[in-house]
């Protein structure tokens, strides 16, 4: 393909790779209307023009409006100032100083969509694929995923359950893409420049879903106890959902403040690993000299696009809503924070089925009948 195409894959994967869950608001969370000196509402309308360009870059390269010389650039651009307002929102977001007022529902609430979320893959796989049960089998974990705090006593965050369900998620949606996308993972690895741009988004995706979830920072909160010293400690963090051995450090000639753990590294790991596929896969594809303009590779495009709108908005919504609102935006910061609330998992459980959808289609080709496009996207 021309050189232009590859630069337009180069492009298109790093919008994908901003990539962010809300697994927890940002440990880092500030009063005032400035950040370094930033203005919050920069911040603010850098994020949302990223977004923007993310947006609408492919769709106007897709329909002629824009060539792929130009498109790549914007699209490369969006991805930047995005990446950087939504960090800068989510160190900045402000600490809730009341207690949460609507938590009486929010077990409800995770009941209610985690059941939905079950019973729709039930529904579907049905519809469109049922000689692939996996579909259910990943829809079923995933909406277990948002019941299971509100299902045990204490969060359930020493029960074996919990393990068992964070540990098979890698596993699960690791057979669901080996099995239905292995030809496209084939052909896509078999290609050095693609095999580098997977690994080297999935690698930077993980770093950015690091410090969009607050598991690290290069603002830590100044305070009368605040270390004064960097420092390396094991301590156990209930999270995600039950109790996992952690390390927490502290870097002051930065600052670099963070904390990894068994779970968050198996969590990081399935989206980045999921992102860096796709933007293999893509790489792939367009190196291979198929039209975006296609059907498959538009709605892939498309798909993966909106895997990455999605999962962006997670961690910074509580930043962008603050930032505007202040502390009037309590109620969101507890949506996030309240592990009963199923705002969270449901970014993840949509996360998951989109970017899982969008290899899942890949490997289907534009081929492929209205039915298996259908399923594809709703998993």
């Amino acid at each position: 393909m021309h050189s232009e195409s590859s630069h337009s894959v180069i492009a298109l994967t790093g919008a994908v790779s901003v990539v962010s869950l809300a697994l927890v608001p940002a440990a880092s969370a500030h009063t005032g209307t400035t950040h370094a000196g930033t203005p919050h509402w920069l911040l603010l309308g850098l994020f949302a023009l990223g977004l923007l360009l993310l947006a609408g870059s492919p769709l106007a390269i897709a329909r002629g409006m824009l060539s792929t010389r130009w498109g790549a650039p914007a699209m490369l651009v969006g991805f930047v100032v995005a990446g950087l307002g939504a960090i800068g929102l989510v160190e900045i977001q402000v600490v809730a100083t009341v207690g949460p007022s609507l938590n009486h529902l929010y077990p409800l609430a995770s009941l209610l969509v985690g059941t939905t979320v079950m019973i729709a893959s039930l529904l579907v796989t049905r519809r469109y694929w049922p000689d692939r049960p996996r579909y259910a089998a990943l829809g079923t974990l995933l909406g277990a995923w948002i019941v299971y705090p509100v299902t045990f006593a204490n969060d359930g965050i020493t029960n074996p359950l919990g393990y068992v369900i964070v540990v098979s998620l890698p596993l699960l949606v690791g057979y669901v893409v080996w099995r239905d996308a292995k030809p496209v993972l084939r052909s896509a690895f078999d290609s050095s420049f693609s095999r580098r741009v997977g690994v080297g988004t999935a690698i930077f995706t993980t770093v950015v879903v690091a410090f969009s979830a607050g598991t690290v920072t290069v603002n830590p909160d100044p305070g009368v106890n605040t270390p004064t010293e960097g420092f390396v400690k094991a301590f156990p963090v209930a999270d995600p959902l039950v109790t996992w051995p952690a390390i927490e450090f502290f870097v002051p000639a930065i600052p670099l403040a963070g904390m990894v753990s068994v779970g968050t590294v198996i969590l990081f790991g399935v989206l980045g690993g999921l992102v860096g596929l796709n933007a293999a896969v893509i790489t792939d594809q367009w190196q291979a000299g198929r039209d975006l303009s296609l059907r498959g590779s538009l709605v892939g495009s498309l798909t993966t696009t909106g895997a990455t709108a999605c999962c962006c908005c997670a961690p910074a919504m509580y930043g962008v809503v603050s930032a505007v609102f202040g502390t009037a935006a309590t109620p969101v910061y507890w949506a996030f924070m309240d592990t009963a609330s199923p705002l969270s998992s449901a970014f993840l459980t949509a996360s998951v089925i989109l970017l899982t959808a969008s290899l899942i289609h890949a490997a289907s080709g534009p081929a492929g009948t209205e039915d298996d496009l259908a399923a594809s996207v709703s998993l």
